[in-house]
């Protein structure tokens, strides 16, 4: 009865996690980011229903390059620096575990081991690890305060090991030598990531080429192979300057889904996350689109 309590206490409505991912951010991050996205959408819609009419195909198209990047670039950078910041987290979480167990062999108790453990620097854990030691000194108990811990960083890793720590904090033994196999696992798990990233990061040059050659084959398609092709040969009876504009349009958002999915696998490839992949996903569509623009102007 008591597990099943446990493992209700621990789950996370969906209320509650998108409050922890908006926590995640300042309000002036946050403020900063929705005013330059509402003004890419602002410069978009006046590009698309006014300024089109009025200016060349080359100048619509950088205003539109110009809006887009408005409107992705601000949530890009948030969601990286948040996976930054998380990589951080992991990386200096295995010296806070060794900290606590060094005060644990000085015959500390837990609590005052975690205490003597803040006081060193753990770069982006230790605003965490200050407001659970403020918890606990408020008369919140040990187990609520690290479980809030783990609920504020959010983060699958730390949640596992924290949750070792209480258990091992609650059932009795030896805490110390379960804390140095939770640093050990932590560190383990984060050289197999290096060691990963730096394996796959020649898949990800492959992954630029191919596309680069995916859109080098776009562009000689409408650039040097459909406007030499007989209109009547491919079924189309508007010119071939329309069967050219035609097949141009559809190559581009084409080669857009294309960078976008590739960047996305990239990322999720090389540094195991989805975020990461969005900077990826960005550059090869911005690629693709200006490239294909460009050949058709």
């Amino acid at each position: 009865m008591k597990k099943v309590t446990e493992k209700k206490s621990d789950t996370i409505s969906l209320e509650e996690k998108i409050r922890i991912f908006i926590g995640a951010y300042s309000n002036k991050e946050l403020y900063s980011a929705g005013t330059i996205f509402i003004l890419g959408i602002f410069i978009l819609l006046i590009n698309q229903i006014v300024l089109s009419v009025f200016l060349s195909p080359f100048f619509t198209l950088l205003l539109t390059i110009v809006s887009v990047l408005l409107m992705v670039v601000p949530v890009i950078i948030l969601q990286y620096r948040h996976f930054q910041k998380m990589k951080n987290i992991e990386e200096n979480f295995p010296n806070f575990v060794k900290a606590i167990s060094e005060g644990l062999t000085s015959n500390m108790s837990l609590p005052q081991s975690v205490d003597y453990a803040s006081r060193s620097n753990f770069g982006a854990l230790s605003p965490y690890i200050d407001k659970m030691i403020s918890q606990i000194s408020w008369g919140i108990s040990f187990e609520i305060a690290f479980r809030n811990m783990a609920k504020s960083i959010n983060n699958h890793l730390i949640t596992r090991a924290i949750s070792t720590i209480i258990e091992a904090h609650t059932y009795g033994g030896k805490i110390s030598k379960a804390l140095d196999s939770i640093g050990k696992s932590v560190t383990e798990i984060e050289k197999l990531r290096r060691e990963r990233i730096s394996m796959i990061s020649g898949q990800m040059m492959q992954g630029y080429v191919i596309f680069f050659v995916f859109v080098g084959v776009m562009i000689g398609l409408v650039a040097f192979l459909l406007p030499v092709l007989g209109s009547d040969a491919m079924g189309v009876g508007s010119g071939n300057v329309d069967l050219a504009a035609q097949y141009a349009i559809k190559f581009k958002h084409l080669s857009v889904l294309q960078g976008f999915f590739s960047g996305i696998a990239i990322g999720k490839l090389s540094e195991g996350s989805i975020a990461a992949g969005f900077k990826h996903a960005l550059i090869m569509s911005l690629i693709g689109y200006v490239a294909l623009t460009l050949a058709t102007l």
